[in-house]
């Protein structure tokens, strides 16, 4: 897969989602080749030196009304917060995290005060919450709170790669469409909460949100 094969997966899958023009329309904007073929080989490189590369999806956090929606065991939305930040703590500072999709709801503002909490190197491949109803996704100029450096090392709407054992990655917030070319896909995805897709012959669906996996899940 390079990055064109890519792209055009991305693009069918997101004709199978219920329409959303202009945030579907900014994702596209924001696929752009140089950081998404750059952020995923920096994945590769920390896997093939035996790095630890940690992978979740769909926090929510600030999100009360998914409390009850996805049967998370909070009293409140504080809670939620505290504890899902507690748990990424275990993400060392150097060590990469990617995030596919829905990181926080609400108010902005409100919601950077726990995501700058968040640790690691982290990459942001953007779910349908993460923009704005105009299409602006405004983590982009987001910076850390020491220097000037981005809170996200890449924000891009989907990442791929070839793992150890030769087959086709592509991590995306959406579920990849099983209408591909490709002989064996794995498909790392967020979206559909507490929902498993099963495998098909040719694509294997890895749910890594966080209702599904209760934490992270390490490559």
């Amino acid at each position: 897969m390079d990055f064109n094969d890519a792209l055009n997966l991305f693009q069918r899958t997101l004709a199978t989602e219920r329409s959303r023009p202009d945030v579907h329309a900014a994702m596209l904007d924001l696929a752009n080749p140089d950081i998404i073929n750059d952020a995923s080989s920096q994945v590769v490189n920390a896997l093939t030196r035996g790095e630890r590369v940690w992978m979740t999806s769909d926090l929510h956090l600030g999100h009360a009304n998914l409390i009850e929606y996805s049967k998370r065991p909070f009293f409140d939305v504080m809670q939620m917060n505290e504890h899902i930040i507690t748990q990424i703590q275990k993400v060392k500072d150097d060590e990469w995290l990617l995030i596919l999709g829905d990181l926080a709801m609400g108010d902005h503002d409100e919601a950077m005060e726990w995501i700058r909490r968040l640790p690691g190197r982290k990459v942001l491949v953007l779910g349908n919450h993460d923009l704005k109803r105009n299409g602006k996704c405004l983590y982009v100029r987001e910076r850390a709170l020491q220097g000037r450096q981005p809170l996200f090392d890449a924000v891009v709407p989907f990442l791929f790669w070839q793992d150890m054992l030769g087959r086709t990655v592509f991590a995306s917030h959406y579920p990849a469409t099983v209408d591909h070319g490709f002989r064996r896909l794995v498909n790392y995805h967020g979206h559909l909460h507490r929902d498993v897709l099963a495998p098909t012959e040719i694509t294997h669906f890895v749910n890594v949100g966080w209702d599904v996996t209760q934490g992270l899940l390490c490559l």
